[in-house]
């Protein structure tokens, strides 16, 4: 036996155990006999991949747009019927139209869900779908739209955005204004100016202690730079 096929009989050996380990552990939720009967159907796709891959024939061509393991955990994660018909109806309500079955999986692989378009537009903001999807990229939660909008910042979809690739939060937003800044002064290329060298509210409120007076905006950017 070539070294070739001693490798794949390895390889199966080792994805049979770890198929049986996974059967073991599947919640009884279903039959002893359908547990074996997806293990045998996993360990026959692998098998057939693991094969080809081996061999390297001509017969792989045939089944090289093909990929058993992801096709199955694709249709294990995506969403139900239910969940895409009722996203799509409540997008709709919203104003966004008729969307495709494939437009709303598109919108959830991006983290783009109707309860997440609604928690923005509660916040005042009618974002487009591609505004959503920005947005979503960018770790803006509702939370944080809400938050800035309390803390007196009127921010369009990108600003949003921006501010949030940059580490602004309104945790150090609301800790310097408590300092004395004012909105004026925290305008938002300052707040992403401070971000991305590093400036703190703790460092602020320390300068503050030993100055006995706050240093500008400017000096915080130019301190925290001197002492990378």
């Amino acid at each position: 036996m070539s070294t070739k096929f001693k490798n794949l009989k390895n390889d199966l050996k080792d994805l049979e155990q770890e198929v049986d380990d996974t059967v073991l552990n599947t919640p009884t939720s279903t039959s002893s006999g359908g547990n074996s009967k997806v293990a045998n159907y996993i360990l026959l796709f692998a098998f057939i991949a693991t094969l080809l891959f081996y061999t390297g024939n001509r017969v792989g061509d045939f089944f090289s747009g093909i990929n058993p393991i992801d096709d199955i955990a694709q249709a294990i994660s995506e969403p139900s019927e239910d969940i895409i018909v009722g996203m799509g109806n409540w997008m709709a309500d919203m104003g966004y139209g008729e969307l495709s079955r494939e437009q709303l999986l598109d919108l959830r692989s991006e983290g783009v869900t109707a309860t997440y378009t609604s928690q923005i537009r509660d916040v005042g903001y009618e974002p487009t779908l591609e505004q959503l999807v920005l947005l979503q990229r960018s770790d803006v939660s509702a939370t944080y739209a809400r938050m800035m909008k309390e803390l007196g910042y009127d921010l369009t979809i990108e600003q949003l955005a921006e501010t949030r690739r940059n580490e602004v939060t309104a945790f150090f937003t609301a800790n310097m204004l408590e300092l004395g800044y004012t909105l004026e002064e925290l305008t938002v290329d300052k707040l992403i100016g401070m971000r991305r060298v590093g400036v703190s509210h703790n460092m602020a409120e320390r300068l503050n202690a030993e100055r006995g007076e706050l240093p500008t905006i400017d000096e915080l950017i130019r301190y925290a730079i001197s002492n990378q």
